[in-house]
């Protein structure tokens, strides 16, 4: 079917489309050789009339699932078991929330691989996980994460091979959302062009190479925490959360991550199993924050912080980094069963104030720079 027809369904017919016929749209979007149109084609002009109005309208989760389902088949992998596969977690959010934070989800990502090293090497191995950052440069902020993994010395331009190897010999690797998807070359001009959130803000981090099953997923709106829930439920997704934060007890502004600077919308998905709820930073055993004590900068003033915080800075920028890596050791399966979300984000903290305590951060940051 060509985009015309779906555009007239969309728009015309208001239709929503199924996850198969969401799939077949994005294969034929990528199978499309935008690189040599001009920006008025019609293949061009239809791709960006039809992103518009998905936008406008609102992607329903199916349509998500169904973009990932075509990304997820149209990338190129990264060779695992999938014994491998099933510790693997990632952090990688929508970004998009302009809130000028340093790189929190990053940071979390790496204490929770340092914690799984530690796990791995301590009396029970077999509950160790591995990291695939899934992510890119910035977009719409000063430091993206590979940006700031680079300004740390952390290798960013990973083969599947030597992200595999990675994987295994540090449980952390960096995966660079362009290289390993390809394809999107054939979206990249409209998207630019258009300026504002698609699709594909979603579509992207829920489309891991390695084949991630848990996940933390922060979303740039609080009405899209449900959404991307249902959609990580039909993908079969193990364990994961999606969340959005608030920059103040008033604002209109969030963030693509756990806040402590206001209260937090949270959704755990456990197989088939969606629960919702918002918890604040007391709930959890922290301190509210201003914002502005978690601004960041460009990505080596980003890898300064995250180095003091790792070096045992304490403050928020340490307390917001523990919240957020409670939850990726959540999905992984790290922390021991608790009676309820905030108990067990509360052993979260602990138990990531620890590995950054114990020095095993600072340590994975070390090992991972050498084989750069």
């Amino acid at each position: 079917m060509a985009l015309q027809d779906y555009l007239k369904r969309i728009i015309e017919q208001r239709e929503t489309l199924s996850r198969t016929d969401a799939r077949a749209l994005l294969e034929e979007i990528l199978a499309g050789n935008t690189s040599t149109e001009t920006p008025a084609s019609p293949h061009l002009m239809q791709l960006a009339a039809l992103l518009s109005a998905l936008a406008t309208r609102g992607e329903t989760p199916a349509e998500i699932a169904g973009f990932v389902d075509a990304m997820r088949a149209a990338a190129t992998p990264v060779p695992l078991t999938p014994a491998e596969q099933a510790v693997l977690v990632d952090t990688c959010g929508t970004g998009a929330d302009l809130s000028g934070t340093f790189n929190i989800s990053t940071a979390a990502a790496l204490v929770a691989a340092a914690t799984g090293a530690s796990a791995a090497d301590g009396e029970n191995a077999a509950s160790g996980i591995m990291v695939a950052k899934h992510g890119n440069r910035a977009v719409t902020s000063q430091s993206g994460s590979a940006d700031v993994l680079e300004a740390l010395g952390i290798p960013i331009g990973l083969s599947p091979a030597a992200g595999a190897e990675a994987l295994r010999a540090h449980r952390f690797a960096f995966l660079h959302a362009p290289s390993l998807h390809p394809a999107m070359k054939a979206v990249m001009p409209v998207r630019r062009a258009l300026g504002i959130h698609t699709i594909f803000h979603l579509v992207g981090p829920l489309s891991n190479p390695a084949g991630a099953r848990a996940q933390v997923m922060g979303v740039y709106a609080p009405h899209l925490v449900p959404i991307a829930a249902e959609a990580m439920r039909l993908l079969g997704t193990r364990h994961a959360f999606v969340v959005h934060g608030a920059t103040g007890p008033d604002s209109q502004g969030g963030l693509d991550e756990l806040s402590i600077s206001g209260s937090s919308h949270l959704a755990e998905v456990r197989g088939d199993t969606i629960t919702l709820l918002e918890i604040t930073p007391e709930q959890v055993g922290l301190r509210t924050a201003p914002i502005a004590t978690l601004r960041g900068g460009d990505a080596v003033a980003n890898a300064q912080i995250l180095r003091a915080i790792f070096a045992g800075e304490p403050g928020p920028r340490r307390d917001i980094v523990l919240l957020n890596a409670a939850a990726v050791l959540i999905t992984a399966g790290l922390v021991p069963a608790a009676p309820d979300t905030h108990s067990a984000l509360r052993a979260g903290i602990a138990l990531a104030a620890a590995t950054i305590d114990s020095g095993a951060v600072a340590r994975l940051i070390a090992a991972l720079a050498t084989n750069n």
